[in-house]
This record gives structure tokens, C-alpha cells and sequence, in this order.
């Protein structure tokens, strides 16, 4: 069986919009309707499975390292975007903080060593959707295409949980990019609780320099909390790498025995 693992640098960087569009436009044999960790396993025997948890960008490399039939799609977006985005379960609050960048994205920049991480960014996938869908189709050889990304909203089927979270099934389109700049006070804020992003946005082609911070200039910070704690505590960051070597082993043994080990409630794990 192969798998599609698609992670993120943080919640609301696209990731239900990227599987959407992949169960939609390419051959999926099963693929699940909300987010599952990279333990879970489909039923029966399908060639190829789809799956999608943001946060297993801190479980994925050692798995990567030694299960061939596991590719992981990391979406990367401007982290000046994704904290400024909101979702219907919560629409009176954005979603979440500078935090899981500041975690998420160090682990992303790690795991580009492997072949089968592939890194996408939103914003080259929301401007020009069928040109990621060719590079898909290069870097992972057994996707067979039925549909163009450019017309997924006329052929797209999603569940409730994709829809709230895409706000209903639309062209992919790029005009949720920028949107950061209606949303200053939550920028100024969010840097004054959580450090600069300056190098980072340098480092991931964001921005040149760091002028762009001079438009944060007499902005008055919103501190308003959001939707998840704007901090993780000890507990949590550790509970997001514990099983990765022990995923890792049971793919091994999977290697072995020439089928996958399905776990009945896999999200217990963690």
C-alpha cells in the first residue's frame, strides 16, 4: 500500500484544501473524511491511501526514512497568513498563533533531505494549482490524474468537516494570499508575544529584508487570544514527537510481512 501523508507548518496553511483536491483530481483508492495521525491504516488493501494531520510534521522522518511507500505533501504558507486566518467552528477568533510556525517549520526544513517530503507552498498552489499538479505527478510516479486542479470545484465532493474548514467548495483561486496586511494589529500582536519572523520570512522566500515591518509602525498590538493556547506547554510538545521511532519500527516489521498492521484506534497513540 501507498500512502499520502499531507502535514503543514500550521494549522490553516491548506492542507484540507491539498486533499480535497488530490482524492479529487487523482486515483485514490481510500482516503479519510477528517484529520487522521500518520498511524492510522486503511481497511482492506487499497494501493493507494490518503490522509491528513497537520502536526505529524513532528512524527514523520524516521518513518520517511525507512518505509518507500510513504510520501509526505508539507504545505508551507507565509506565516503572516495563517495566523491572521479564522474557521467557521470558531469564526469570532483567529484560529492559531505564531507558536506552531515557530515549532512546525524547523521540523519541515529538516525533513527536505528525504525525496519523498515534498514541500508545496500555498501560494504557488493557489496561483497556479495544474502547475503543482504536474510537479505532483513527477515526484510521486504512481498518481494516475482524472481531473485538472483547476477544475476541482466543478467536480469536487467534500464532507461536512472539509467544508467548513474550506468555507465551501470554490475554485482555487489566490485571494486569500496577503490578506495579513487587513489584519496588522493581529500581526504586532502576535510578534510581541512570540518573537520576530523576519529571518524567517527571508529564509523561506517570503520577503528580500525586513522592511516590511516598518507598515507595523504605531500599530496598536492585538493581544485577543486565539482559538487554540497561544502557548503549548512541556507536555504537549513532548506528546507531538513521542511514537515517531515506534511508527517507524512498526513500518519496518510492515516491510517484512508485505502488508500494513492496522490498529483499531490508532488516535489513542497519542
Amino acid at each position: 500500500m501507498k500512502q499520502i501523508h499531507i502535514v503543514g507548518v500550521s494549522p490553516r496553511t491548506g492542507t484540507t484544501l491539498m486533499a480535497e483536491a488530490i482524492k479529487t483530481c487523482f486515483r485514490i483508492d481510500y482516503y479519510t473524511t477528517h484529520e487522521d495521525r500518520l498511524f492510522t491504516r486503511a481497511p482492506g488493501r487499497p494501493d493507494i491511501f490518503l490522509t491528513k494531520n497537520p502536526k505529524d510534521v513532528m512524527i514523520a522522518g524516521p518513518s520517511l526514512k525507512v518505509d518507500p511507500d510513504l510520501y509526505v505533501i508539507c504545505m508551507l504558507r507565509d506565516p503572516r497568513d495563517i495566523i491572521c486566518s479564522k474557521h467557521k467552528k470558531d469564526p469570532g477568533r483567529y484560529w492559531a498563533s505564531l507558536r506552531y510556525w515557530n515549532m512546525y517549520s524547523r521540523e519541515a526544513e529538516r525533513l527536505q533531505q528525504y525525496p519523498r517530503f515534498l514541500l508545496v507552498r500555498y501560494e504557488d498552489f493557489v496561483s497556479n494549482p495544474d502547475k503543482v499538479q504536474g510537479m505532483l505527478s513527477e515526484r510521486i510516479p504512481f498518481l494516475e490524474k482524472k481531473a485538472s486542479f483547476s477544475d476541482y470545484h466543478n467536480v469536487a465532493s467534500v464532507s461536512d468537516s472539509s467544508d467548513k474548514a474550506l468555507s465551501g467548495v470554490r475554485p482555487i483561486n489566490p485571494t486569500s494570499v496577503g490578506r495579513w496586511k487587513d489584519h496588522k494589529e493581529r500581526i504586532a500582536g502576535q510578534l510581541k508575544l512570540h518573537g520576530s519572523i523576519a529571518g524567517d520570512l527571508i529564509r523561506f522566500g517570503y520577503e528580500e529584508d525586513d522592511q516590511w515591518q516598518s507598515e507595523l509602525q504605531g500599530v496598536q498590538p492585538d493581544l485577543s487570544p486565539s482559538h487554540f493556547p497561544e502557548y503549548m506547554t512541556l507536555k504537549k510538545k513532548v506528546s507531538l514527537k513521542l511514537g515517531k521511532y515506534s511508527e517507524a519500527a512498526r513500518r519496518i516489521v510492515e516491510q517484512i510481512m508485505g502488508r500494513r498492521i492496522r490498529i483499531t484506534h490508532p488516535k489513542k497513540w497519542l
